[in-house]
């Protein structure tokens, strides 16, 4: 699987690669990222996202899109995903190390 972010009219594109079973490929924290993805079984609106961030403080309100995508298989399902979040902090909060490339 390919998980990609950019970050508003920046264009800033981070590209990881992920496998799971066993875990391997360029992502920085695949471990977290592929133990995220079979908690949500596989389902990317359903990922556990970060507790441990609480609540995002100071401009959570700040609307600084940052688009997100993963795309190929998991668990023998095409994988296809795709969704804008208002900021980083609102990100991280929703979807955890998946996306933190």
């Amino acid at each position: 699987m390919t998980a990609v972010t950019s970050a508003g009219d920046k264009e800033r594109k981070q590209a990881r690669t992920l496998r799971c079973d066993p875990v391997g490929g360029d992502h920085p924290h695949g471990e977290a990222a592929c133990r995220d993805i079979t908690a949500a079984a596989g389902d990317f609106d359903r990922l556990p996202g970060d507790a441990a961030k609480g609540v995002c403080g100071a401009g959570s309100d700040l609307y600084d899109p940052v688009t997100v995508s993963a795309t190929g298989v998991w668990d023998g399902v095409t994988v296809d995903y795709r969704k804008t979040f208002p900021n980083q902090c609102k990100l991280r909060l929703r979807t955890g190390s998946v996306f933190d490339l």
